[in-house]
């Protein structure tokens, strides 16, 4: 079938540690683990296992001191930001001369507009090889009519791989997979799910709407239900159009815990770096976006001295909001992280300056 509506995804693989091997051939191919947390021996945590450190068991969001344990003779290597935005814009760029609508979502992956052009197919291709050959990193891409499918499809041959789902093929993709493989759920949800005897996507997809209310509440339920059945009308949002650039991120499991909270919101401040050092733009305002467990949903912003493209004062400002807004353990089924208000880019800059929080 004829492509009426076409979106690709696209994933760098095992980003942080690929990076490393890159700047650093003589550990490409061996287990390295990129450590977030000033403590790289017992409280850190895993950012970015690579596919070799993989095979032992080892994987993101892992204490440390788990992965020493399951991989003692591993690489283990402090994060390392700034390098790491550096090389995004990189990719970022390529994807840029390629492609007029390109809607980058975090650090390592980007939604890409290709309904209006003509073989999809070639172009993807054309740019994961760019990728390598340019800044030497392998991406893996989904190619498919609506994002989430998209992005289901980017992880489905890691790395390095490409997944094309075509037109009216997007159930029959989904379907078969475990329901945990469906993106934003959780081990809770699953474990529920499982208890109703739901273990696929496509089971998901039928399940009883009376059952998944009662689950999971009734707009969550219904949401999980489409996605399950392939259903998806996002559009790609390009950032020279928005009047504000913002991440979210929902969690299907609510958390209370300070640290995985300021860990997003660090991400979504690298992310939005990024994205307004590629459209040249300086932001004036950030602002969070906090929804609780019982859907109350709260906005709170700030503005800045002077206007800012960068990671650090971003995440200041996002954990000033943070601690005005958010009582400690208070669960959070959603946070976000939005920056608004642009400046021309000749405007004098904030600097960029250490961020210090409660949590650290």
């Amino acid at each position: 079938m004829a492509w009426i509506r076409c979106i690709a995804h696209l994933d760098l693989d095992a980003f942080y540690a690929t990076v490393e091997e890159v700047l650093n051939p003589a550990i490409k191919g061996q287990p390295i683990m990129v450590i977030m947390g000033e403590d790289m021996q017992n409280r850190g945590a895993v950012a970015t296992a690579s596919y070799a450190a993989r095979k032992y068991g080892v994987h993101s969001a892992m204490p440390v001191s788990q992965a020493r344990k399951l991989c003692p003779a591993g690489i283990y290597l402090p994060v390392r930001h700034s390098l790491y935005k550096e090389f995004s814009l990189e990719v970022m760029k390529v994807l840029s001369k390629e492609v007029v609508q390109l809607e980058q979502v975090s650090i390592d992956e980007a939604y890409l507009e290709l309904s209006q052009r003509e073989n999809p197919e070639q172009i993807v291709a054309k740019l994961q090889s760019q990728i390598i050959e340019q800044v030497g990193l392998s991406a893996s891409v989904g190619l498919a009519s609506n994002k989430l499918t998209a992005k289901m499809a980017s992880g489905y041959k890691k790395p390095g791989g490409l997944t094309i789902i075509q037109p009216g093929e997007e159930f029959s993709f989904l379907a078969p997979q475990p329901v945990g493989k469906l993106h934003g759920i959780g081990p809770k949800s699953v474990a529920r799910l499982e208890q109703h005897g739901i273990t696929t996507i496509g089971e998901l997809a039928q399940a009883e709407h009376g059952l998944l209310k009662e689950l999971f509440g009734p707009r969550l339920g219904l949401e999980l239900q489409q996605r399950a059945a392939g259903e998806d009308d996002r559009p790609v949002v390009t950032d020279r159009a928005a009047k504000s650039l913002s991440y979210e991120q929902t969690f299907f499991e609510d958390t209370s815990n300070p640290a995985e909270l300021w860990r997003h919101i660090r991400e979504m401040a690298a992310g939005l770096e990024g994205r307004l050092k590629s459209q040249g733009l300086l932001a004036r305002t950030v602002a969070i976006k906090l929804r609780f467990n019982n859907w109350q949903t709260i906005t709170r912003a700030q503005s800045l001295l002077v206007p800012t493209d960068e990671a650090g004062p971003i995440a200041a400002a996002a954990a000033r909001l943070m601690r005005q807004s958010w009582k400690r353990g208070t669960p959070l089924r959603l946070l976000g992280v939005r920056v608004s208000n642009f400046s021309e880019p000749d405007a004098p800059r904030q600097l960029s300056l250490p961020v210090v929080t409660s949590d650290e």
